[in-house]
């Protein structure tokens, strides 16, 4: 029997959730610990393929690289211009975090891929959703996809861009009523600037993507997401709380067997791990560092100075050796090894203290490098025109004009606006 959102435990799917209370229910610690481990490599191993679909000039490119964290002219970004550059599906994967895909699908209705088969032709089950871009308007072949794309159970989003379009309620509600007219209930259609990515509704996007997916695949997507806002942070700061008691779990377990230092240097091990996904998660590693250092011209020995965790800075074995004995002290790091010896009573004792200590390590270094964030962030948004960190902001980079795409229509379906340039791809 499936279980209900409220009772399912913070980091575990509903599958997961149910096998971990019947093995705590009959009393099998070790069947308890064994789910734990094998969601965190569930976890580790989890994919999240991203479908991007637009006909060129609608800023698709673009966008696959704003959600990559990534400026147009970094290595490894997709190919902007003012001409269909995709010709067969491309992969994009993140650059820090690689089992998030973004794919970049040729514009449908080619002659390679006709609208008739073209979700058959670019292969519609290996994508977890489907975000449809256009510059301009939406067109009645997006709303067909849209039907289609629905009708394989698979989850859409419309994003609109063109951010030199002024556009009101009235218009907003015309596009809506549009789509409607064109078969699509209730569309959800998103203003999303490439820069301005923590503007208009991309929050509201980023949040909708989070909601609609499942455990694992929704802290892989939110784990990737751009450090670009208050808001976001905190849902990456909400999202690696929810795996620390897993963590302390795992320690806890260690400590059980009777072996002297096994659990301290396992103890190190789960620490280091951690906090170096934690500083991924948050953009704090040197190569999110360098990308946002160059978005907003600014040197990345300048955002470092505000990171104010000595393990941010480097995490190493010996740094968090040095927290742990600080955090239980020598003698007992040393009683600790020793004590889980003693038959029954040494191993609980040495299991509690080695649960609690590594709980407490990760909540206390979560804080400091969502506060180091924070503090990097309103570092790089300083001096910058107009920005805030509520979300309302103005642009980044100064907004780059694209020629229009020649042969292209005007819009004439307006939707929500963005700031991707007219021409890119």
């Amino acid at each position: 029997m499936a279980i209900s959102q409220e009772c399912k435990l913070p980091g575990l799917s509903e599958e997961e959730t149910e096998k971990f209370q019947a093995a705590v229910k009959a009393g099998n610690f070790s069947e308890a610990i064994s789910v734990v481990k094998m969601s965190d490599d569930t976890l580790r191993n989890t994919k999240l393929d991203i479908a991007i679909t637009g006909n060129s000039g609608s800023g698709k490119s673009s966008f696959i690289n704003a959600i990559r964290s990534l400026n147009d002219d970094d290595r490894g970004a997709a190919e902007t211009g003012v001409t269909e550059t995709t010709k067969d599906p491309t992969a994009y994967p993140h650059p820090i975090h690689p089992n998030v895909i973004v794919w970049d699908l040729p514009g449908i209705g080619t002659t390679k891929y006709p609208a008739k088969t073209y979700l058959t032709d670019v292969n519609v089950y290996r994508y977890d959703f489907f975000i449809i871009v256009a510059a301009g308007r939406f067109t009645e072949a997006d709303a067909n996809l849209a039907k289609e794309i629905k009708r394989m159970e698979k989850k859409f989003y419309f994003v609109r861009t063109k951010v030199d379009v002024d556009l009101d309620t009235a218009m907003r509600s015309d596009c809506m009523e549009q789509l409607q007219k064109s078969g699509i209930i209730s569309p959800q259609v998103f203003l999303v600037s490439r820069w301005d990515f923590d503007k208009y509704d991309s929050p509201q996007l980023q949040e909708t993507l989070a909601k609609d997916l499942k455990t694992h695949k929704r802290h892989v997507l939110i784990s990737a997401l751009p450090s670009m806002s208050e808001k976001i942070l905190k849902e990456k700061q909400k999202a690696l709380q929810e795996q620390i008691w897993k963590q302390a779990l795992k320690s806890c377990s260690i400590a059980a067997v009777p072996l002297p230092f096994l659990s301290v240097e396992c103890d190190v091990k789960i620490l280091v791990e951690n906090m170096r996904e934690y500083c991924k998660s948050f953009g704090l590693d040197d190569d999110s560092l360098k990308s946002l250092a160059k978005q907003v011209r600014k040197s990345v020995d300048e955002l470092k100075s505000v990171i104010q965790s000595a393990l941010a800075k480097d995490i190493t074995r010996e740094e968090a050796l040095k927290r742990l004995r600080q955090a239980t002290g020598e003698r007992m790091m040393t009683a600790k090894s020793f004590i889980s010896l003693i038959p029954l009573i040494g191993t609980g004792i040495a299991a509690e203290r080695s649960y609690n200590v590594t709980y407490e390590m990760l909540h206390t270094f979560l804080d400091e490098v969502a506060e180091d964030a924070q503090r990097v962030l309103k570092k790089a948004l300083e001096g910058q025109s107009g920005l805030l960190l509520n979300g309302s902001s103005s642009a980044l980079q100064k907004p780059r004009t694209f020629p229009a795409e020649k042969g292209a229509q005007s819009p004439t379906l307006e939707a929500k606006h963005t700031g991707f340039g007219k021409g890119n791809s």
